[in-house]
């Protein structure tokens, strides 16, 4: 069962935040660490009938809400970005059944940004329909920016000034709400990315874990659906060592139904080791741990062990929920897992070897015993294909295979993997003009070597 997915009604407080601020047509950025359940509460945002049983007077027939995973666009370019946009906004105009002549001309928008006639087409074409949308269609449109983060750092900044742009032209037609680890200034910081970012200045919800009353509501979705009881006490196990994180959760939820016979629990010790090792916890609490800044992984060894920490990064660490009061007032690491995983990190000697290193609990890339800026998912992907090939040459074939999926092969072609090369090269080499550790195999592919 995926928890994150088939979730009964909880975070009413949080999908009414992001409604009340749908229904005064301010944008709005959901803000959260990693699979703390950004992406489920967009998705429920779009779920017919849900939002006006959370707001009073909320008739939903007034907008047109369209939701866009990010995860899915194949390039990251401006071409790539409206693509998918539009490719999505068509997807729910047929479901919507909006007015034929509506979608023709949608339509006829997003064939020109798959074949542009040139570099500004792109953007023209999407303005084209967004402005039919906005002028035409009787529902205000509502966009919903899942997986956003990349995207916001790595695009060009004319995507944003354009999105600017055209809410500046239709502030009661057309609202953004977007889905991020971080504050968007906090991602990237320019003037012209300050035009857009600012949309959201006033209007930015911190997504926390799940309190306790919608995490036993969906224990005990689990506990039906598998055929398991849990007593009070497993079920405050499952809490203190989850701490309301929905992927950690999941995972305490299936590693503990494991360990229970007849209705029983076994010794408690015994499942605790069993989600040391768990994969699936082991992945959440990567993810966590490469979403913070170098700064607050260390401040969080030294907070581990000697239970001190710096006030203003614990002020931000509580903020988004890393640390937490306790029942008692003491700040605490937000979940057990979390918090034995952050002591294991400090048993990881730091690196002072030549050359590129990897560690792959913790996400961390360092080259010459120095830490890099960090990756792309697509850079630490085609990192880890390479390092797990050290010295061997992994030709295109395996690179596409590795970083974008198989279903790519013909998609991705040379050029597209010249660039991510490139990219990887600026974070790892000292000279990327005069590449050290990452070789080119000219005709044949590319190589990792120890230097």
């Amino acid at each position: 069962m995926n928890l994150q997915h088939n979730q009964p009604i909880t975070r009413s407080g949080d999908l009414q935040v992001v409604a009340e601020c749908i229904s005064h047509n301010d944008c709005c950025a959901v803000v959260g660490i990693s699979n703390i359940g950004k992406s489920n509460l967009l998705r429920r945002v779009h779920r017919p009938g849900l939002l006006a049983q959370l707001v009073s007077g909320f008739n939903e027939a007034e907008y047109g809400f369209v939701y866009i995973d990010f995860n899915l666009q194949l390039q990251l370019t401006g071409q790539g970005f409206y693509e998918l946009v539009l490719r999505s906004i068509i997807t729910q105009l047929k479901a919507l059944a909006a007015e034929p002549d509506i979608i023709a001309e949608v339509e006829a928008a997003y064939r020109q940004v798959v074949a542009p006639t040139d570099e500004f087409q792109n953007a023209l074409s999407f303005n084209q329909a967004i402005i039919t949308l906005c002028e035409r269609w009787s529902r205000r449109l509502v966009l919903l920016f899942d997986e956003f983060d990349e995207v916001f750092r790595e695009l060009e900044s004319r995507v944003f000034l354009n999105l600017r742009a055209l809410r500046d032209k239709y502030p009661q037609r057309l609202t953004y709400v977007v889905g991020v680890g971080a504050p968007l200034l906090k991602l990237r910081s320019t003037p012209e990315i300050g035009e857009f970012a600012e949309l959201f200045t006033h209007h930015t919800h911190v997504l926390h874990a799940l309190e306790k009353e919608d995490m036993a509501q969906v224990v005990q979705q689990f506990s039906a659906e598998n055929g398991i009881h849990f007593s009070e006490d497993d079920i405050a196990f499952i809490h203190e060592q989850s701490g309301g994180h929905p992927g950690l959760l999941e995972s305490v939820c299936q590693v503990l139904a494991e360990h229970t016979v007849d209705g029983v629990s076994r010794d408690s010790r015994l499942v605790v080791a069993r989600l040391a090792e768990n994969p699936n916890v082991r992945t959440e609490c990567n993810n966590l741990w490469r979403g913070l800044s170098p700064e607050k992984q260390t401040a969080l060894l030294d907070f581990a062990v000697e239970k001190s920490i710096p006030p203003i990064v614990q002020k931000e660490l509580l903020r988004n929920g890393i640390l937490r009061a306790n029942g008692d007032g003491q700040v605490v690491v937000f979940a057990r897992l979390f918090e034995d995983y952050i002591k294991r990190q400090r048993l990881v000697k730091t690196p002072t070897e030549r050359g590129v290193r990897v560690d792959v609990d913790a996400g961390q890339v360092f080259v010459d015993g120095r830490q890099t800026e960090v990756l792309t998912k697509l850079e630490y992907r085609l990192l880890l294909l390479l390092y797990g090939n050290l010295g061997k040459i992994c030709d295109k074939y395996s690179i596409v295979e590795a970083v974008w999926g198989e279903d790519y092969i013909e998609e991705v072609d040379d050029a597209r993997i010249e660039k991510l090369i490139s990219r990887l090269r600026q974070k790892l080499e000292p000279d990327p003009s005069e590449p050290r550790y990452l070789i080119t195999v000219r005709g044949r592919g590319y190589r990792l070597q120890r230097g």
